[in-house]
């Protein structure tokens, strides 16, 4: 090698020593901010910085604070030994200081700001496991949610309320907020249902909207929205005055819907659960319906004919009010005598044509002798005639 190949060796590396030094050189200005920002903190010359890089800054807590300016703390007073006392505020940028800070932007209507802080501070004290925090934030938050007209995310914070605290001290405000939310929601319904009645039952899809925009309602399915409400109402509340309503209003969507066995659950509940209240007649006389359109076709549960017939008798002894409907609820009666009558005779039809005549002549007798004076009882006393020669044959061999 002569020098002059030396000398082009030493200018032109080869290739990939090339790119090495090209991604050095691609990394220089990140090099030049890591060594700057080191040498600011190590030297400590800019308290900014300083303040920076101490451990507690880069919690997770001061990183995701919302950028809200909240107002100082206001002083509170607790009654004390058979007085007003003053206590000192709780000390501005802790948990509780926060907390009394935000609901100071709640008082003053400014729900927005107030939200995004009760949000950060139900996040911030579950972390820290400050239950108490956690339970006042996620009600606050929830309404300024509803104030703010926001309601699905709105009932959405009232039911995890709820369910982290069964026994929260909120649980009549959180109630009657979802009650109000999913009550609002059934608008709709009720238009359709009134659509419906005047149209003599002719379906129309005037009105009817599939897909919701505004911020006070689902996009997409508000009833089925509006039935989930109600029955968290029932069920974190069962004890309370709105639980029978919640049920009424369900099963009002079901039984519309024409989902009978779903009405008959909700309204059957109600009336087992409320006795005495004012919506048991009426969910009685739904729940009734219900069950005897459940018992269509020939493969339908006749329990739910017995569970009628029980229904009936506590309506005559239990329920003044429906005695008046005396006349309704025998045609009632008839009705479901009815339904048993034909499937007992399908059963005994299913054995003669299977060629069965001692099984089909038993239930052909059920029928004659459970159902005197109806039509399958005729028609059960001429099949039995038309078999009587068959069984007796079969009988002698």
């Amino acid at each position: 090698m002569n020098m002059k190949q030396a000398t082009l060796q030493r200018r032109w590396p080869p290739p990939e020593q090339n790119r090495r030094a090209q991604a050095w050189r691609c990394l220089r200005p990140l090099r030049l901010t890591v060594w700057t920002l080191a040498v600011i903190a190590l030297a400590g010359c800019h308290s900014g910085a300083e303040s920076f890089w101490r451990p507690e800054s880069l919690s997770w807590t001061n990183l995701t604070r919302p950028n809200v300016d909240l107002p100082p703390p206001p002083q509170e007073t607790i009654y004390r030994a058979g007085h007003w006392e003053a206590v000192e505020a709780p000390q501005p940028g802790t948990l509780a200081g926060d907390l009394a800070s935000a609901k100071v932007l709640f008082d003053r209507g400014e729900y927005e700001d107030a939200e995004k802080v009760f949000r950060w501070l139900a996040k911030a004290a579950e972390k820290e496991k400050n239950a108490r925090i956690v339970e006042e934030a996620l009600f606050m938050r929830a309404e300024c949610l509803y104030h703010l007209r926001e309601y699905p995310e709105a009932r959405d914070v009232y039911y995890e309320l709820l369910d982290k605290f069964p026994s929260s001290i909120h649980r009549p405000e959180a109630i009657e907020r979802q009650f109000a939310i999913a009550d609002y929601w059934l608008d709709e319904t009720r238009e359709e249902m009134k659509r419906r009645k005047e149209d003599d039952g002719w379906f129309s899809f005037d009105g009817l909207k599939l897909v919701h925009w505004e911020k006070e309602k689902p996009v997409f399915d508000v009833e089925s929205h509006a039935q989930k409400a109600c029955e968290a109402v029932y069920l974190q509340d069962p004890s309370g005055p709105l639980a029978p309503h919640a049920l009424y209003r369900a099963g009002g969507i079901s039984f519309f819907r024409e989902r009978y066995d779903e009405a008959d659950n909700y309204y059957s509940t109600l009336v087992e659960q409320y006795p005495q209240c004012p919506l048991a007649p009426p969910a009685l006389e739904l729940a009734l319906q219900a069950k005897i359109q459940l018992a269509r076709g020939p493969d339908y549960d006749s329990r739910k004919l017995v569970e009628a017939r029980e229904m009936i008798d506590t309506a005559l002894r239990s329920y003044p009010e429906l005695r008046k409907k005396h006349d309704a609820l025998e045609r009632t009666m008839i009705t479901i005598n009815e339904r048993q009558a034909e499937k007992d005779f399908n059963i005994a039809e299913f054995y003669r044509r299977t060629h069965h005549p001692g099984a089909a002549y038993f239930y052909y007798e059920l029928v004659r002798r459970r159902y005197p004076g109806t039509h399958w009882a005729d028609k059960a006393t001429q099949r039995m005639l038309e078999l009587r020669a068959k069984v007796e044959e079969a009988s002698k061999e």
